[in-house]
């Protein structure tokens, strides 16, 4: 970059060989065949430079972490879920986000309510489950009574308080909330901007032909992660990593050749090209199919005899498949790499979005209520009613109900189930075990990043924009 921030030329350190493919740069575009009608714009991508991230306090430090706290996850919108999570009038959700816990309540016109967690009286947690339905919070210590708005409706034993002590404000304080497309966000700072000023047009834009409307929730799963949020959701901001932590990938996801794109407030999208392998082995690969390409196939309808015999045919047999479906999912309106590719999409601060035309993988990597180096990992996965099989993405073993009649409960997995997060993520929350061990290192001098992982980079440029105070 110049001084004034234009993009100049960019020199790239030399291979040490020669290599036999396409190398990416910063603007890749998909192959032509997958978007045929031009449905989707070029991406947009800006070059954050070539720094070295050295300010490796931010992965450790109980300092940072509270300045984090008043600076940045108080002060941003959080996807939190969605309003099929909360089917009918009064039906809540209990979120928690660090130290708070905040309830989100469905009210009469399908308006959102949302406020802290946490009884006028003495301080006791109200919501006890993290979904249910009530007319009104009792709170388990006194019986204080609060509406489905947070009003305060009753005190028990009202006549024995003096009228001085009851008579401040006893309604609960209110958190922002506000939907978009079905999904739920959630803000501490009642000053904050709308959540559509917060979403640029241009993102929102993208995920404009996903059935987002219709998810059903089938899978919630959370569990504490050793280390940092930043350092957990740093893996998910780039595809760099796949080559050397997901080696069952190679066969059915090129995550070299990743279409990047960047928007205004941090925010992010990469395509993950599935059902084409990684160029480093492709040359070197089999004809035959992996497992995750037959799972792919059979989703799109097809059986056994009708499998193509070698990979490279997969992609295009699962499209024309597809395009042949009727019922459940339109997927006529989808351009061809959308119905076999992974379109993902990061909501700065800690979300990351999945999107298929059959369902949506949702995770989220909140601060610890207490320690830096430990995180809270959520993963939620959101299917479209009328589709088949269930995509491999979404991690769900058995049956499923997919008429969202029931409210499923969250599953809380033990912090030592190395495997909670199903077979890939896993493989993820195991290094970064590692890693955090490795932040501390007086051996270790600051990240080195490549245009592959530039959404780190760009997160980085709005992160320390709200840790500066100019956000």
């Amino acid at each position: 970059m110049d001084d004034e921030g234009n993009l100049t030329t960019i020199e790239y350190a030399d291979p040490n060989e020669p290599i036999g493919y396409e190398p990416f740069r910063l603007g890749y575009r998909v192959p032509e065949w997958k978007d045929v009608d031009h449905k989707h714009p070029a991406p947009t991508v800006k070059d954050f430079g070539a720094f070295r991230h050295e300010d490796q306090r931010v992965y450790w430090s109980s300092d940072v972490m509270r300045e984090e706290w008043d600076k940045l996850w108080t002060r941003t919108w959080h996807l939190v879920g969605h309003m099929n999570d909360i089917p009918e009038t009064n039906c809540y959700m209990r979120v928690k986000i660090g130290v708070e816990t905040i309830v989100v309540v469905r009210g009469q016109g399908d308006k959102l309510t949302a406020f802290y967690n946490v009884c006028q009286h003495r301080g006791k947690d109200l919501a006890q489950r993290d979904y249910g339905k009530a007319q009104q919070l009792i709170c388990p210590f006194h019986r204080w009574e609060f509406n489905m708005d947070g009003t305060l409706k009753r005190i028990a034993d009202r006549e024995t308080f003096q009228a001085k002590a009851i008579c401040h404000n006893l309604d609960i304080p209110k958190v922002k909330a506000e939907s978009w497309r079905g999904w739920i966000f959630v803000n501490m700072d009642l000053n904050a901007p709308p959540l559509l000023d917060y979403l640029p047009e241009d993102f929102r834009a993208r995920m404009d032909t996903y059935d987002l409307e219709k998810a059903i929730r089938i899978r919630d799963v959370v569990q504490t992660w050793p280390c940092n949020w930043k350092l957990a959701h740093e893996a998910f901001n780039e595809g760099y990593h796949v080559r050397a932590t997901h080696p069952q990938l190679f066969g059915a996801v090129d995550a070299y050749h990743t279409q990047i794109c960047t928007f205004a407030n941090g925010h992010g999208h990469s395509i993950f090209q599935f059902m084409s392998p990684t160029p480093h082995v492709a040359d070197s690969l089999p004809p035959d199919l992996t497992e995750e390409h037959k799972i792919f196939l059979r989703e799109a309808g097809l059986t056994e005899e009708d499998f193509p015999k070698h990979w490279k045919d997969v992609p295009k047999v699962i499209i024309d498949a597809k395009r042949r479906k009727t019922g459940g999912i339109d997927y006529s309106k989808f351009s061809e790499g959308q119905l076999v590719d992974d379109w993902n999409f990061g909501f700065f601060p800690s979300t990351e979005l999945f999107l298929h035309p059959e369902g949506f993988f949702l995770q989220s990597w909140r601060a610890h209520p207490s320690d830096p180096e430990k995180c809270i990992y959520e993963v939620k996965t959101y299917a479209v009613p009328g589709i088949g099989e269930l995509p491999s993405f979404m991690s769900v073993e058995g049956e499923v109900d997919l008429s969202g009649k029931t409210v499923i409960p969250r599953d809380y997995r033990p912090d030592d189930d190395e495997w909670a997060a199903g077979p890939v993520v896993s493989q993820d929350r195991i290094l970064l075990e590692g890693v955090q061990r490795g932040v501390h290192s007086r051996g270790f001098k600051g990240n080195v990043l490549s245009d592959q992982e530039v959404r780190i980079r760009q997160w980085y440029d709005e992160y320390y924009q709200y840790m500066s105070g100019r956000k």
